[in-house]
C-alpha cells in the first residue's frame, strides 16, 4: 500500500525530484561466453558477456561457477571475442604481456580491446578503434566479430554488405591493430565509409551477413612463415534478400599487401539439396585447417576449403528427432540421433541417403517430413586445449546436447564427423561454452543453465546449475523471513522453467539445521578446540542465565557437560583453551580448568570423571567479565576498574593450576574484554578465484610482525576503548586510549556509547573495532606519529602500507618497565557507522587478525576486506536478527556458523562464492503476476501457458513462500486468459480482483487502438482454511516447557542431527497452522480485455477494459454484485493503472500517462493532467498525489509531476512536467514503490568528525524496478545538496581513466538517450560506486578538476559545489551509505 510522504518541503521540490539509480541485481542473461588467459598466463578464465555488463568467472573442478568480478560497461555489448597472445604480433606492454585480450563491439561505434587488472580487480580499456558513428546503421561496421585463431587479425562485419579486417601488429603499440582493410573496396573513400548514391548504384551489395569466421590455412611447406602469417582466409555466411538459400563468401586477405579478394562464392544447396537450404551459422575446425562447418536445419555439413577457389562438400551429418526418447531425470540418456553420413560428391550413400545424377532428392529422403520439425543446432563449442581439439558440443533446439568427434581415418586428410550415441536432455540452449576439464557450460535464455561433465566415453552428467532470473515479469516485496529487510519474490522463467525466485540482499546463507524454539535465556555461545592446533572445534558451549551446557561438535551435537567438567549450574562468562587438552570456564564465582575425559573427546583422559582445578576471586568479589587466550586469562572483578591477569602453572600433583600474574585498577569499570589470539595455524586451500594469482602458502600471506598475546583490548564505561599491555611486569599498563564522545548534528551528546564488544582487526591497516550498545560501530586507528613514542622503543604492530605506524611504548617487549611519566597514545577515530539500534556484538570467524568479522545488531553484517580497494566492506547477511553467533568448524561443516535467533539454534554456512543470492521455487509453468497477502503470509500467483491445443490456459494459485508448495488452485474457463490481479481489503473481507480477456489472440492493433474483444472482472474471496489436525498437534508439542527442559537440562536429550530431512521438518513445524483458499464471489463482463485493476479509496474498484476506464463497486442494495459508477475513454489501449489516495494514473500504449480523479458527487472520472511526450509506457507508479514514476519499453525511466502553482495549473494543455530522466539500457517491465527504513547503515553526523551535513531519508520515496533481462534496479530519492555533490563527482568519474565507460561511450550521452532538453538527469549509482573501489590517492585525483573537461554540469544556483575541489570525506560517507544500504 502506498504511503504518503511527509510534508515540509517546498511545493516545487516535487517537480524537481532527484533520484540516484543503482543496479542491485545485474542481468543473468548470458549472450556471449569466451575463455582465455585473461587475468594472467597461468589462469583459465571465463568471461560472460551480458547486455550491459561483463562478468569474469571461474569454473571449479567440481563444476561450480564462481564469480570473480562483474562490471557494468555503460553501453550495450553486441559481440565478444578473445584475442590470443601472439608474441610476434603484439607489443610487449607490461599490462597485457602474455595475456589474452577481450575484443568487443558495442553501441559506442568503437572496436574495444580490454584487459583485466589484478590490482584494481576490474577490466580496463587498452585501446578503442573508431569504426562507426554512435548507434550503428545497417551498413556501418559493428555487428559481428571474428578473431584469427593465431591472433593475427580481427574481422568486423556490418549488418549488411561490409566487412573490415584489422591486422594486429607490434608497430601498432597501444592500438593493438593496424589500419583497417575494407571490403568491398569501392565503399572506401578518402574520408572513410560513405553512403553516396553513386556508390549504392555501382555496388548492389552482398546481403545480410549472418555469420563469419576465420578458417585455418593448411600448411604449405613451400611458403615462408612470414608469408603464411600474412595470408588469412575468412568465410562469411550471407543471405541475399528474397533468396531461397544462403551463400558462403570466401575471402583471401593479404595483410602485407593489404589486399582482400573474393576467392569463391559457394551455395551449398546446389551440391547438397535440402528441405531447409538456409544455412544458419558457420564454424572453423581448429583440428583440421582448411575445413569449415555449416549448420542447417536437420544437418551439419563439413566443407573442404583447402582450395579456396573451389570448395567442396566433405561430409554430412543429418539429424532427426529421436522417437524412443526415455523419460527420466536430467541425466536422461536418449536414443542416438539418426546419423546419415555421405562422403564426397560421387552420389554414393553410406547410410540410406543418395543424390541422383541430376542432383535431385532420391526416395532415400522423406519428402513429407516437415522441415520445421528437423532438429537444428542452436549453439556449438570446441573442446579447448585438447589434443587435436577434435570434440565438439552441439546444442539442439530440442534441448538435446550431442557430442561430435572428428576422426581422421583416411589418408587424404579429410576428417569424418562421428556423433557419440549418448546425449543429454535439458531446456533449449542459446549458448554453449566448453571449459577446461571436460566441463561444458550451457546457457538458457529463459531458464537456468547447467554445467555438464562430458566424459571420454560420451556420458554427460549435470554438475551444477547456473541461475538465470530472466525474464522477471512481476515481483512482490515482503519481509517474510523477518530479516528486517524486504525480500523480492519474482516471477521468473517461462514454460517448464517457470518459477518463483526469492531474491535477498547481501550474502546468502545455506541453512543446514534449525532447532525448535526451546533455547530461552541464552547469554553466550562459544566453541573450543581440544588442542590449539586442532583443525576442527571439539566443544560447543551454550551459556544460559543460570546454566551451562557443553555439546560435542560433529554430525550430532550431544550433551557432554559432565564429561568436560564445566559447572552446569552456573552461567559461563567466557571459556577457551588455555593449553593443549586443558579448557577453562569462567563463571562469576570461580574459574575452572578442566581436562575432559574420553567420553567427551578421543584425546581426553581415560577416567570416569574429568580432572578439574579452580581459582576463586578474593572474598567479597565476583567476576563480571572474562576473556581466555593461550596461557592467559583476563578477568574484570566486581570492584569497578579492577583487572586480574591469571596464568597457568604445574601444581604439586602434576595438574594445571591458575595463579595471579598481575593486576591493576583502571579509572572506569570495564564493559568488554578481547585478547587478540594467535594466528590460526590451519591453512585453507586457495579459493579457485585466486589460484594462479598468489604465490606462497596462506601463512605467508598473513601480516607479519604482529606480536599477539602481549596486548588486550578493553572497553570501559567512561566510555572509552583502551589497549593494555599484558606482558608480565607491566601491570596491565594502558598503551593507547580512544575516548568515545559522539555528538549529533543538533549538538546533543549521544547516549548508550558504552562498548559492547571490541576487536583488533587487520584490513588495509590495523584497526580497533568497537561495537556500542546504541547500535553504532566505531573504527579506530593509530596516528602516523605520536608524541608518546620514546626514542629507542620497539614497534609493536607494523602495518602493510607505505608508512609503518604502531603502538610503541618503552619496555613493552624489552626488559624495562614503563616509566611513570609515559602517556598512552591517543587513538584516532576514523569511521562511525550506525548498523542498528541494538547492541553491536563482534564475532571473529577465525583466530586471526585478518579474519572476517560478523557484527550482530538489528541484523547480522559481515565485515571483510574489500576485494578491490582493501577498504573494509560491510555486507549484510541474509539472516534474521540474532543475539549470539559463533563459528563452528567440523569435518561435516568446515565453515559453519551457529546463530541464536528467536530462541532457536541455526547452523548455517555463508555462501561467499555464490553468484546470486537467490532461492528457486519451481512452478513448472510461466508465472505472469504475483501478490503477497500479508494476513496469510501467502503468495498469490497468476500463471498462463499454452495448452495442448495451442490456446492459452490460465490459473490462479496460492504458493507457500517457504517451500513453494501450491494449493487452492483455480483454473479459468477455456478460452479465458488472466491478465491482471490485485488484492482488495474491502471492509472485513479479503478479496482478490482478477482481470481477464475472453480471447487469447492479439489485444492491441498496430495503431495502438484496442481490438474488439471482451473481458471479465472476477472477484474471489480469500478465506482461511485450517490445516490438518496433526499439524496443530506438532505445533502445540514443540512449544511445551517439558520438551524444552528435556533438551537443555538432560544429557539424554535428542541430539541435533544435521540432515536434509530435519530442515523441512523443523520449518514445517514452525509454519502457520492454517492455509487460505480462493472462492469465486462474483464477476462482471466488460467491453474489452481487463489488463489492469486496482482498488480505490477502499470502496471502489478501477478496471481498464480496452481503452475504457471503469469505476465499479458494491452497492448497499446488492452487496454481491458489482455496480458501474463511472466510465471514461482514452484514445489508445490502457495497459496499466496505479492509485495513490484519490489520484489515479492511467498509462496507455501511445499517449503515455494520464492523471484522473473520481468525483463522487457527480459520479464522473475527471482527467486532470496528460503526458507531455508520447511514450510506450511499460509500467507506472504514483509516488504521491502529484508525482508518477514511469518506465517505457525503450529502456527509459522518468518522473512526471503535476504543476505546483495555480498559474501553471490553468494552462489549457494541463501537461505534466517531466522532472528527471534515466536511460537504463534494459526494459523495466514492473516498478513498485518501496521503503528502505531498515536498509541503510547510515553514518551519524558528528561534529568531531568534521561533518556538518545532516543526512535525510525519504523512506517511502524509493522505487524498485525489474527488467526482462533479470536485472533489479533501485531508485533512491536524494536531497538537492546530495544531488549537487554527487553530480559533480559523477562528472569527474565519467572522464577518469580508471572509471570512464569501458567501451568508449560518452556517459552523459548514454544515460540521456531519448531525454528532452533541459530535463534533470538521474544520478548513476553504478558510476558513483566505482569511487569506493579506488585507492585514497586515486580518490583525491578524481575530486580535482579533470584535465580535458570543458565544464562540469552546473548544479543549482547557490550550490557550494562549484569549487574545483570536492570534500573527500563527505563523498566517501555519502557513497558508502548508499552502497552499504544496498550491499
Amino acid at each position: 500500500m502506498a504511503v504518503q510522504d511527509g510534508g515540509g518541503e517546498d511545493p516545487g521540490e516535487a517537480i524537481k525530484a532527484r533520484y540516484l539509480a543503482k543496479c542491485v541485481q545485474r542481468s543473468s542473461v548470458v549472450l556471449h561466453a569466451v575463455y582465455g588467459h585473461i587475468r594472467c598466463p597461468s589462469t583459465f578464465d571465463v568471461v560472460l558477456g551480458k547486455e550491459t555488463s561483463l562478468e569474469l568467472v571461474v569454473v571449479t573442478e567440481d563444476g561450480i561457477v564462481q564469480s570473480v568480478c562483474e562490471q557494468p560497461v555503460f553501453g550495450t555489448v553486441k559481440d565478444l571475442r578473445v584475442l590470443p597472445w601472439n608474441e610476434s604480433r603484439r607489443s610487449p606492454l607490461p599490462q597485457t604481456y602474455e595475456k589474452d585480450l577481450l575484443v568487443l563491439l558495442s553501441d559506442s561505434g568503437k572496436l574495444s580491446f580490454l584487459t583485466f587488472n589484478i590490482e584494481l580487480h576490474r577490466f580496463l580499456a587498452v585501446a578503442h578503434v573508431h569504426i562507426a558513428d554512435y548507434g550503428n546503421l545497417r551498413r556501418e561496421l559493428g555487428r559481428l566479430l571474428a578473431v584469427e585463431p593465431r591472433g593475427c587479425a580481427v574481422a568486423v562485419a556490418a549488418f549488411e554488405d561490409r566487412i573490415a579486417i584489422f591486422p594486429t601488429s607490434i608497430a601498432a603499440g597501444n592500438n593493438v591493430v593496424d589500419k583497417r582493410m575494407i571490403h568491398p573496396k569501392e565503399l572506401l573513400s578518402s574520408t572513410g565509409l560513405t553512403e553516396a548514391s553513386g556508390v549504392e548504384e555501382k555496388f548492389t551489395g552482398w546481403g545480410t551477413i549472418w555469420s563469419m569466421t576465420f578458417v585455418g590455412m593448411p600448411e604449405d611447406h613451400s611458403t615462408s612463415t612470414a608469408k603464411s602469417e600474412s595470408l588469412l582466409l575468412l568465410a562469411a555466411l550471407v543471405h541475399r534478400k528474397g533468396a531461397a538459400s544462403n551463400e558462403i563468401f570466401i575471402l583471401m586477405c593479404d595483410t602485407k599487401e593489404r589486399i582482400i579478394q573474393v576467392k569463391a562464392r559457394y551455395d551449398p544447396s546446389t551440391i547438397r539439396p535440402s528441405l531447409s537450404p538456409l544455412g544458419i551459422s558457420i564454424l572453423d575446425v581448429p583440428a583440421a585447417p582448411g575445413f569449415l562447418l555449416l549448420s542447417r536445419s536437420g544437418e551439419l555439413l563439413l566443407l573442404d576449403l583447402r582450395r579456396p577457389s573451389s570448395p567442396s562438400l566433405a561430409d554430412i551429418c543429418s539429424f532427426q528427432k529421436s522417437l524412443d526418447e526415455e523419460e527420466g531425470s536430467l541425466n536422461t540418456v536418449a536414443a542416438s540421433a539418426l546419423l546419415q553420413l555421405t562422403r564426397g560428391q560421387d552420389g554414393t550413400c553410406k547410410k540410406g541417403l543418395a543424390l541422383n545424377s541430376t542432383g535431385e532428392l532420391t526416395e532415400a529422403m522423406d519428402l513429407n517430413f516437415d522441415s520445421l520439425s528437423l532438429p537444428t543446432i542452436t549453439a556449438w563449442s570446441w573442446e579447448p586445449y585438447a589434443e587435436g581439439q577434435s570434440r565438439l558440443a552441439l546444442a539442439m533446439d530440442t534441448g538435446e546436447i550431442l557430442l561430435a568427434r572428428l576422426s581422421f581415418k583416411n589418408s587424404d586428410g579429410v576428417p569424418q564427423i562421428e556423433i557419440q550415441h549418448r546425449q543429454y536432455k535439458c531446456s533449449p540452449c542459446n549458448l554453449v561454452l566448453w571449459t577446461k576439464g571436460d566441463l561444458l557450460a550451457v546457457f538458457v535464455e529463459m531458464g537456468d543453465g547447467q554445467v555438464l561433465q562430458c566424459s571420454e566415453s560420451g556420458k554427460v552428467t549435470c554438475k551444477s546449475v547456473i541461475q538465470n532470473l530472466a525474464p522477471i515479469l512481476d515481483f512482490a516485496l515482503a519481509d517474510y523471513h523477518n530479516e528486517k529487510q524486504d525480500q523480492m519474490f519474482a516471477c521468473s522463467g517461462a514454460g517448464s522453467e517457470g518459477s518463483l525466485r526469492v531474491i535477498r540482499n547481501g550474502i546468502s546463507v545455506e541453512k543446514l539445521h534449525t532447532t525448535s524454539p526451546m533455547y530461552q535465556g541464552v547469554t553466550g555461545t562459544y566453541t573450543m578446540r581440544m588442542c590449539r592446533r586442532d583443525p576442527y572445534h571439539a566443544f560447543f558451549v551454550m551459556s544460559f542465565v543460570q546454566e551451562t551446557r557443553v555439546l560435542s561438535v560433529g554430525l550430532n551435537f550431544v550433551d557432554i557437560t559432565e564429561a568436560v567438567g564445566f559447572q552446569s549450574c552456573a552461567s559461563t562468562l567466557a571459556c577457551g583453551t588455555i593449553e593443549d587438552y586443558h579448557v577453562v570456564q569462567v563463571c562469576s564465582k570461580r574459574v575452572t580448568v578442566c581436562v575432559p575425559t574420553k567420553a567427551a573427546h578421543p584425546a581426553g583422559i581415560d577416567s570416569v570423571l574429568p580432572l578439574c582445578s579452580s581459582w576463586k576471586p578474593p572474598q567479597g568479589l565476583v567476576v563480571s567479565l572474562g576473556a581466555v587466550a593461550s596461557k592467559t586469562i583476563i578477568l574484570a572483578l566486581s570492584k569497578p576498574g579492577l583487572i586480574v591477569m591469571l596464568g597457568s602453572q604445574q601444581g604439586a600433583n602434576g595438574a594445571l593450576e591458575l595463579c595471579i600474574l598481575q593486576q591493576c585498577e583502571l579509572k572506569a569499570e570495564l564493559s568488554c574484554i578481547s585478547i587478540p589470539d594467535e594466528e590460526d595455524w590451519t591453512s585453507s586451500p586457495l579459493p579457485p578465484s585466486i589460484v594462479g594469482l598468489v604465490e606462497g602458502t596462506p601463512k605467508s600471506r598473513n601480516p607479519s610482525g604482529i606480536e599477539v598475546g602481549k596486548i588486550c583490548v578493553v572497553g570501559t564505561h567512561e566510555p572509552s576503548v583502551e589497549v593494555l599491555s599484558i606482558v608480565p611486569g607491566e601491570r596491565l599498563a594502558p598503551l593507547a586510549v580512544g575516548h568515545i564522545s559522539l555528538v549529533s548534528c543538533v549538538g546533543t551528546t549521544l547516549s548508550g556509547c558504552v562498548p559492547e564488544s571490541v576487536r583488533l582487526a587487520q584490513f588495509d591497516g590495523l584497526y580497533i573495532l568497537a561495537g556500542l550498545r546504541n547500535g553504532m560501530l566505531l573504527r579506530y586507528e593509530w596516528p602516523a606519529s605520536s608524541s608518546a613514542m620514546a626514542p629507542g622503543s620497539k614497534r609493536l604492530v607494523p602495518t602493510l602500507g607505505s608508512e609503518s605506524v604502531g603502538i610503541t611504548q618503552p619496555g613493552l617487549i624489552g626488559d624495562k618497565l614503563m616509566g611513570e611519566g609515559s602517556r598512552p597514545v591517543s587513538l584516532h577515530l576514523v569511521a562511525v557507522r550506525r548498523i542498528g539500534v541494538s547492541p553491536v556484538s563482534l564475532v571473529s570467524l577465525q583466530a586471526s587478525l585478518s579474519a572476517n568479522i560478523v557484527a550482530l545488531s538489528d541484523r547480522p553484517w559481515l565485515l571483510q576486506t574489500a576485494r578491490h580497494s582493501q577498504r573494509i566492506a560491510y555486507t549484510s547477511i541474509s539472516f534474521p536478527p540474532s543475539t549470539h553467533a559463533t563459528p563452528v568448524n567440523s569435518i561435516d561443516c568446515p565453515n559453519g556458523i551457529l546463530f541464536v535467533a528467536d530462541c532457536s539454534l541455526h547452523l548455517v554456512e555463508m555462501e561467499h562464492l555464490k553468484r546470486l543470492n537467490v532461492q528457486k521455487l519451481p512452478l513448472g509453468r510461466t508465472p505472469r503476476r504475483i501478490l503477497y497477502h500479508s494476513e496469510s503470509k501467502t503468495l498469490v500467483v497468476m500463471r498462463t501457458d499454452p495448452g495442448p491445443d495451442g490456446n492459452l490456459v490460465s490459473d490462479l494459485c496460492c504458493v507457500d513462500p517457504l517451500s513453494g508448495a501450491s494449493h487452492s488452485c483455480y483454473t479459468l474457463e477455456a478460452g479465458e486468459v488472466a491478465r491482471s490481479i490485485h488484492i482488495w481489503k474491502y471492509r472485513q473481507e479479503q478479496l482478490l480482483l482478477v482481470g481477464t480477456s475472453l480471447s487469447s489472440g492479439g489485444l492491441i492493433m498496430s495503431s495502438g487502438e484496442a481490438e474488439s474483444s471482451k473481458g471479465r472482472l472476477l472477484v474471489f474471496q480469500l478465506e482461511p482454511k485450517f490445516a490438518r489436525t496433526h499439524s496443530q498437534a506438532i505445533m502445540s508439542s514443540t512449544n511445551t516447557p517439558t520438551s524444552s527442559n528435556h533438551l537443555i537440562g538432560s544429557s539424554s536429550a535428542d541430539p541435533m542431527v544435521l540432515s536434509d530431512s530435519s530442515i523441512s521438518t523443523d520449518e514445517s513445524d514452525l509454519a502457520d497452522g492454517e492455509v487460505w483458499e480462493l472462492r469465486l464471489k462474483t464477476h462482471v463482463v466488460l467491453p474489452g480485455a481487463v489488463l489492469s485493476v486496482s482498488s480505490y479509496l477502499g470502496q471502489y474498484v478501477l478496471a481498464s477494459a480496452g481503452n475504457c476506464l471503469f469505476c465499479l463497486g458494491f452497492s448497499s442494495d446488492s452487496p454481491q454484485r458489482l455496480r458501474r459508477f463511472a466510465m471514461v475513454k482514452t484514445r489508445f489501449m490502457i495497459t496499466s493503472l496505479t492509485v495513490h489516495l484519490s489520484r489515479i494514473a492511467v498509462s496507455d500504449c501511445r499517449d503515455g500517462v494520464l492523471f484522473y480523479s473520481y468525483q463522487e458527487a457527480t459520479q464522473q472520472l475527471e482527467q486532470l493532467y496528460c503526458d507531455p511526450i508520447q511514450q510506450p509506457v511499460a509500467d507506472c507508479a504514483l509516488m504521491d498525489m502529484d508525482t508518477a514514476v514511469v518506465t517505457d519499453r525503450r529502456g527509459n525511466f522518468c518522473t512526471l509531476s503535476s504543476a505546483s502553482t495555480p498559474e501553471e495549473s490553468v494552462s489549457p494543455e494541463r501537461n505534466l512536467s517531466l522532472s528527471c530522466w534515466y536511460h537504463v539500457g534494459e526494459t523495466l517491465m514492473r516498478i513498485h514503490k518501496a521503503s528502505f527504513a531498515y536498509e541503510s547503515p547510515t553514518e551519524e553526523s558528528l561534529k568531531n568528525c568534521g561533518s556538518n551535513d545532516a543526512v535525510t531519508h525519504s523512506t517511502h520515496s524509493s522505487v524498485v524496478a525489474s527488467s526482462l533481462l533479470g536485472s533489479v534496479f533501485i531508485f533512491i530519492k536524494v536531497t538537492r545538496e546530495e544531488y549537487d555533490l554527487l553530480k559533480a563527482v559523477q562528472s569527474r568519474l565519467a572522464f577518469y581513466p580508471l572509471t570512464s565507460p569501458l567501451l568508449g561511450n560518452n556517459h552523459d550521452d548514454y544515460r540521456s538517450q531519448g531525454c528532452p532538453a533541459g530535463v534533470c538527469k538521474v544520478l548513476d549509482g553504478d558510476m558513483l560506486c566505482q569511487f569506493l573501489e579506488l585507492t585514497s590517492t586515486q580518490q583525491e585525483n578524481v575530486l580535482t578538476e579533470p584535465q580535458g573537461v570543458v565544464s562540469l554540469s552546473v548544479p543549482n544556483q547557490g550550490s557550494s559545489f562549484l569549487e574545483r575541489s570536492l570534500p573527500v570525506d563527505r563523498v566517501l560517507r555519502l557513497l558508502e551509505r548508499v552502497h552499504n544500504s544496498l550491499a
